[in-house]
C-alpha cells in the first residue's frame, strides 16, 4: 500500500512539512492529475451519452401495460364497464413526456384524457372497436457540472392499439324502459316508430328491454294515464309474473309532450294503489323523464281553445270541422288503424286534450295530481271570455286558492283477488287493472300572471340536482322504495332556420319546420281578447309567414318566449332539468319523420342514448 504522499519520480514518501520545506509540490501535482482525469471522463461520458441517444430512442419503444399486463399486440379485448389502469414502461422515465388519447368508434377526433406516465382509462360502455394511442416524447440528455438535465427536443415514439368491447352496457339500465308518446300517438306505423329508431339505438349499446308504448292519439289526460298504468302492469307481468310483491320490479318512463302529463297521471294512480291500498308495497316506476312536457301549459292550446270558443261561426268552423273532424277524428282514427289499434281506440277527443293543455286545464291538473318534480312559483295567465261566451272549463279561485271537486279517482279492477291473495299471478291479475272510480277534491295555491310572458312556467325555481318524489306530490329520498326520480329536457328553435333558409346547406335545413308554423302562429292569439274579426288578420299574417319567412313570435303581442314551436321551454322544466337541445322543433325531439334532423343540430339518438346511460349511472 502506497503512503499518503508518494513521489513517483524518486519512489520515496514525504510528509507535508517536507513538501512545504522545498520538496516538489506533490499535492498540487496530484490535484491537477485528478482534474485532468475528471475532464477526460466528463468528455467521454457526454460523448458516450450523446452517441447512445439514437440507440435509446430506437430501442425504447412506447411500451405500456394495461392492469399490470404488458400490451404486446395491436388489439386488446376489454370488459364492459370496468376502468383500466395504464402505465408507460418504455424508454427513460426521467426524460419522457407521455400523453394518452382515446377515440370512440365512429368519432373523427381524438380525446386527450391524460398527460402522465400512469393513467386510468375510464369505464367503457359502447360496444365496438375503439382506439387508444400513447405518445412518448423523449428529451435529449445533457451534463452540466456533473448534473444531468433534460432539454425539450426530439420525438420519442407513438403507439396505437385497438380496444375491443364485445358487449356493451352503455345503455343498460336496471329496469325496463317504456317510451311514452304524445299526441297523435302510436307505437309503430309501417315500420316507423313514434320515437323513430330510439329503441333500436338503445339496444345497440345494451341488452335492454325497451317498449314503444301505444296510446290513444287524442284522449283526456286522466283516462290516458290509466291506460298507461295498465300497460306498465302488463310490462311488469311479462317480466315477472310475481312482480306484485317484488320490490325490485319497476320501469323507467321516457315521455314526450302529452306523454309527460300522461305519465304523471299513471304514476299517481300506481302510487295511490300500491302505497295506500296494499300495505305499502313498493312503487313500480323508478324514474320519469319528460321531453317537452307542458307542465305549465302551452299558448298553442290557449290560443286555439280561445278561438274555438270566442270566434263565433269562425271558431265553430275551426273547432268542429278543422280540429275535431279532420285532425282529431279522421287523423286519430287513421293513426289507430295504421298502427293496428283501431279496436283499442275507437274514439278520439281532441277538444278535451286542448282543454287539458290550457292554463286553466294545467292549473286544474297540477292541483289534482301534484308532483315533487314540478318547479314551484309558476304563474298562470287566465283570460276571461268575451261577453256572452260560456266557459267550458270551471276553475274556482278564492283568496289565491284554486279548488277542484272533480279530480278523477281510479279503482283496482282486481281488488277482490289482489287484497285477499298475497301470491298474485296471471290468474288473478287481469286487464284492465285500473278503471275509473269516484271523484275526489283537491286544493292548491295559485298565482295569476298579468301577461302571457309571465306565465307558462316563467319565474319558476329551477330544480338542480337529483329530484325524488313519491308519486303523490311529496318529495322523498332515494332510499324510499316508492321514490321516483324526475328528469326533463326539451328542444329549442333557432327561428331563422325555421323561416329563413337562405345561406343554409341542404343538410342544415329542417324540412319539418313549416308544419310547426301554424301551431306556433296560435301563440299570437293569446292575450288578444278579440272577436272573430281578428281571424282575417291572423290568416293574412299566417300566409305572410309562409311566403316571406317572417317570424310570428317577433310580433309585439301574445307569447314571445323561447319554445320548440309548441311548448315554452319554461313550461318543460321538471325535476332535474338536463337542458335545451337544438335547433329542434317539437317533432325533432322524438327524431320524427325518419330522423330528418339538420346536420348542424344536436342529434336526438345520441341525446337519448346518453340519457339512458345517465339513468344507469344513477342506479336506475
Amino acid at each position: 500500500m502506497r503512503p499518503p504522499h508518494y513521489n513517483k519520480k524518486t519512489g520515496k514518501s514525504i510528509c507535508l512539512n517536507q513538501a512545504r520545506s522545498g520538496e516538489p509540490d506533490i499535492v498540487m501535482e496530484n490535484t491537477m492529475r485528478l482534474l485532468k482525469q475528471s475532464a477526460k471522463a466528463l468528455i467521454a461520458g457526454n460523448l458516450a451519452f450523446a452517441l447512445s441517444l439514437p440507440v435509446w430512442a430506437a430501442n425504447g419503444s412506447a411500451d405500456f401495460t394495461m392492469n399490470g399486463t404488458p400490451v404486446t399486440t395491436s388489439s386488446v379485448d376489454l370488459e364492459t364497464g370496468v376502468p383500466t389502469a395504464l402505465k408507460y414502461t418504455g424508454g427513460s422515465n426521467t426524460c419522457t413526456d407521455v400523453e394518452w388519447f382515446f377515440r370512440k368508434e365512429g368519432q373523427p377526433d381524438w380525446e386527450n384524457f391524460a398527460h402522465v406516465q400512469t393513467a386510468t382509462l375510464e369505464k367503457l360502455w359502447r360496444a365496438g372497436t375503439h382506439e387508444l394511442k400513447m405518445t412518448a416524447t423523449g428529451f435529449n440528455g445533457k451534463w452540466f457540472f456533473g448534473l444531468f438535465g433534460c432539454d425539450h427536443t426530439g420525438q420519442y415514439d407513438e403507439r396505437t392499439v385497438n380496444i375491443n368491447i364485445a358487449t356493451s352496457g352503455f345503455a343498460q339500465t336496471k329496469y325496463p324502459i317504456m317510451l311514452v308518446p304524445g299526441v297523435m300517438a302510436f307505437d309503430n306505423i309501417l315500420g316507423m316508430e313514434y320515437f323513430f329508431r330510439v329503441a333500436d339505438k338503445i339496444r345497440e349499446s345494451s341488452d335492454q328491454t325497451v317498449v314503444d308504448v301505444s296510446l290513444a292519439a287524442w284522449q283526456n289526460t286522466e283516462d290516458r294515464g290509466a291506460d298507461l298504468a295498465n300497460k306498465i302492469i302488463d310490462v311488469l307481468l311479462e317480466t315477472d309474473p310475481d312482480f306484485y310483491l317484488n320490490p325490485t320490479m319497476k320501469v323507467n318512463l321516457i315521455a314526450h309532450s302529452h306523454g309527460s302529463t300522461t305519465s304523471r297521471m299513471a304514476i299517481n294512480i300506481l302510487a295511490r294503489h300500491f302505497q295506500n291500498q296494499n300495505e305499502n308495497k313498493p312503487g313500480k316506476v323508478a324514474s320519469l323523464t319528460t321531453v317537452s312536457g307542458p307542465h305549465y301549459g302551452t299558448p298553442t292550446a290557449d290560443g286555439t281553445h280561445w278561438a274555438m270558443e270566442n270566434w263565433g261561426f269562425t271558431g265553430k268552423l275551426l273547432g268542429d270541422f278543422l280540429i275535431e273532424s279532420l285532425i282529431g277524428n279522421i287523423g286519430g282514427a287513421a293513426v289507430a288503424i295504421l298502427s293496428g289499434h283501431a279496436n283499442e281506440y275507437p274514439e278520439q277527443d281532441i277538444k278535451h286534450v286542448l282543454r287539458d293543455f290550457t292554463q286553466k286545464g294545467m292549473a286544474r291538473f297540477n292541483t289534482c295530481y301534484p308532483s315533487a318534480g314540478l318547479p314551484q312559483g309558476g304563474k298562470y295567465f287566465i283570460e276571461p271570455p268575451l261577453d256572452g261566451v260560456e266557459e267550458s272549463i270551471s276553475l274556482p279561485i278564492v283568496d289565491g286558492q284554486v279548488t277542484v271537486t272533480d279530480c278523477q279517482g281510479y279503482l283496482n279492477a282486481n281488488a277482490n283477488n289482489n287484497n285477499n291473495n298475497n301470491n298474485n299471478n296471471d290468474d288473478n291479475i287481469l286487464p284492465p287493472f285500473f278503471v275509473p272510480g269516484t271523484h275526489f277534491s283537491a286544493q292548491a295555491p295559485i298565482t295569476l300572471a298579468e301577461t302571457p310572458n309571465d306565465a307558462y312556467g316563467a319565474g319558476t325555481e329551477t330544480l338542480i340536482g337529483p329530484v325524488y318524489g313519491n308519486g303523490l306530490g311529496d318529495e322523498t329520498v332515494p332510499t324510499d322504495p316508492n321514490a321516483v326520480r324526475y328528469f326533463s329536457f326539451t328542444g329549442i328553435g333557432e327561428w331563422n332556420t325555421m323561416f329563413n333558409k337562405e345561406g343554409l346547406a341542404a343538410n342544415e335545413q329542417d324540412y319539418t319546420d313549416p308544419a310547426l308554423l301554424v301551431i306556433q302562429s296560435m301563440f299570437t292569439i293569446v292575450g288578444e281578447r278579440t272577436d272573430e274579426s281578428f281571424f282575417g288578420q291572423w290568416l293574412a299574417e299566417l300566409v305572410e309567414d309562409f311566403t316571406t319567412g317572417s317570424d310570428p313570435t317577433l310580433r309585439n303581442r301574445g307569447y314571445t318566449g323561447e319554445s320548440d314551436a309548441f311548448i315554452p321551454v319554461d313550461s318543460t322544466r321538471f325535476g332535474e332539468f338536463i337542458g335545451s337541445f337544438g335547433p329542434w322543433n317539437h317533432l325533432d325531439e322524438m327524431n320524427a319523420f325518419l330522423g330528418s334532423i339538420p346536420a348542424n343540430a344536436d342529434q336526438p339518438l345520441t341525446v337519448y342514448e346518453d340519457h339512458v346511460n345517465r339513468l344507469q349511472q344513477g342506479g336506475l
